[in-house]
């Protein structure tokens, strides 16, 4: 049994034993943070780093070390290998790029997302940001960064947006070293270089969530899980315990990720099942190990929110409601819409790129199935899972797989290249091929500028309202509008959002608005996110589309849909239906 895990499973079964649940509850106490709930939590670690002790020392009696195994996927992995010069330099060169066109406009335009993760978690105490978890905006380590980055910078949108940037570049390095396990140094570097000058990367990259983390620790985690499943000489908890710790990252950033770990897992029983009664080794148990890793690390890191984390996260998105956003036909839809504003072209490019993209998937599945699994098992169960759950379905929720996605198409173009060079010389196929991917990584840059705009601009409405408003108008908020404006921008502008959870057609809402209107001249109300407010406040939204007519103004941003409006409306006997 190796000497330093004992010593570390010591010093858990230690803080285990020594933790006091009173002192700890009332040190990490906070404003909103249930109190009941977060003993409990408290205890739920201290048993959390308990059974992470025991783990750890069954696995380093039991687990395989330097026997030859028949491994679990035998053909299609490629050696990691070590690192050249000129690969380093190159990777160098593609990291000062891609940092540099992540820091441009870095704080520019927030989103009403990014809005909330600044005011309700970045500027909390740390031992709050720890401690609550009240919202699936809550994206734990992400806040966790921002608030660290606060105390390093100060509050801003650039230090709030900092976090994002830094593990988007991280990514792009993680891209390379998870493509040599299934590809060549070709395609490889030229999978870096296309998602360093992606608009949907970039724009990612500074957007104030935990998406980038996210698809970081899916790429480390994969990587080691292709590593286990193509092991031949298994070197004890190496492999498992970075799967573990990649991966319960990875659900600390974003708790979808558990599916991942799930598809993972999905992924090796199927292995199983295909090669049963074949003399595998003790490796193949390996990949099970590393999902327990996860599972452990991940429990402790979830251990303090997680009587919160249980109610908050499987709490239904727009409950009683209909929303275009949990349609299937709506993801689809946005998706390619959403993929079609990131390249030249639009839906004409995108819809070639499919059939580039589709010889990719048949090439990945000749090289190997359980590659190619490992692509795509984790969206399909993330899709299943929110389809059950009848969670609203964003297209960013698979922005995880961007990895995966971009090693496929770079593989479908050079299908392409091979099967539209008629069997010509080797020298002039590489040329082309090598011709065809510059060409993608220059047509894919040539969108970089729109992921420079905001994302949601909020600042429009006031510099317009601040021209237009006379003496004695009212301007409101409702829906998503509130928080920006009260809460980020500080404008004494009333809301008229009131939830009522005894009369879910809005009424109060409705009644606040007429007040208000019969109060003053002119009516400005602003209001973002069509999808959102009408599945919310239906009564509302009717009252906006029917008398809100005088004057309508509309400010765009990236975000999809979150265009953010001001309408007018003119008190019939006020006789002020100029603009």
């Amino acid at each position: 049994m190796s000497k330093p895990v004992v010593a570390v499973a010591a010093l858990l079964l230690v803080a285990a034993l020594a933790l006091p649940t009173e002192s700890l509850t009332r040190a990490l106490a906070g404003p909103g943070i249930p109190l009941g709930k977060l003993a409990t939590g408290v205890l739920i670690l201290k048993g959390a780093l308990a059974l992470l002790a025991l783990l750890l020392l069954l696995a380093s009696r039991w687990a395989p070390r330097g026997e030859t195994c028949e491994p679990l996927v035998s053909s299609g992995l490629r050696p990691a290998g070590r690192l050249d010069a000129a690969t380093l330099w190159a990777l160098a060169g593609v990291s000062l790029l891609g940092l540099s066109l992540r820091w441009n406009a870095l704080g520019v335009g927030l989103s009403f997302d990014e809005i909330d993760t600044l005011v309700n978690y970045a500027r909390r105490p740390l031992h709050e940001v720890i401690a609550l978890f009240d919202s699936q905006n809550q994206h734990l380590a992400y806040s966790v960064l921002a608030r660290l980055s606060f105390v390093a910078f100060g509050e801003s949108a650039v230090a709030l947006r900092l976090p994002a940037a830094l593990l988007g570049v991280a990514s792009l390095l993680a891209t390379y070293g998870f493509a040599r396990r299934v590809a060549d140094w070709r395609e490889s570097i030229f999978a870096t270089v296309l998602l360093t000058v992606a608009y949907h990367h970039i724009w990612f990259s500074q957007n104030a969530r935990g998406y980038t983390g996210l698809l970081l620790f899916t790429l480390l985690g994969s990587s080691q899980f292709l590593r286990m499943l193509g092991e031949t000489r298994p070197e004890g908890l190496r492999a498992p315990l970075w799967y573990g710790l990649w991966m319960a990252l990875a659900t600390l950033t974003h708790a979808t990720a558990v599916l991942i770990v799930g598809a993972h897992a999905l992924v090796w029983l199927g292995l199983l099942w295909a090669r049963r009664g074949q003399a595998l080794g003790a490796n193949r148990w390996q990949p099970a190990l590393g999902g327990l890793f996860a599972a452990s690390f991940s429990l402790v890191g979830h251990a303090l929110v997680l009587p919160q984390f249980v109610d908050t996260l499987l709490a239904p998105t727009l409950p009683g409601v209909q929303s275009v956003w949990k349609s299937p036909w709506w993801l689809v839809s946005e998706t390619f819409q959403g993929v079609a504003r990131g390249v030249p072209g639009g839906a004409l490019t995108l819809a070639l790129a499919l059939g580039v993209f589709a010889l990719g998937v048949l090439s990945y599945a000749r090289q190997s199935l359980a590659v190619l699994a490992v692509f795509f098992a984790p969206a399909l169960v993330m899709l299943a899972a929110l389809l059950a759950t009848k969670h609203n379905l964003w297209p960013r929720m698979f922005f995880f797989g961007a990895g995966f996605y971009v090693l496929v198409a770079l593989r479908g173009i050079v299908e392409w290249t091979r099967i539209f060079s008629f069997g010509q010389l080797p020298g002039l196929l590489n040329r082309l091929t090598l011709a065809a991917l510059s060409l993608a990584c220059l047509v894919n840059a040539a969108s970089m500028p729109m992921a420079w705009l905001p994302k949601q601009n909020f600042e429009g409405p006031r510099e317009f309202l601040a021209q237009v408003r006379r003496p004695g108008d009212a301007v409101v908020t409702v829906g998503m509008t509130t928080l920006p404006y009260a809460a980020y921008f500080t404008e004494p502008w009333p809301s008229v959002d009131i939830p009522d959870a005894a009369r879910p057609d809005s009424q109060r809402s409705l009644d606040a608005l007429l007040a208000i209107e019969a109060a003053h001249p002119r009516t400005w109300i602003v209001f973002t996110t069509p999808p959102q407010l009408l599945a919310r406040q239906p009564l509302v939204w009717q009252r906006i589309e029917s008398e809100y007519t005088a004057q309508r103004e509309t400010f765009w941003g990236t975000l999809g849909g979150g265009e953010v409006v001001v309408a007018r409306r003119d008190r019939p006997e006020a006789g002020v239906n100029s603009r």
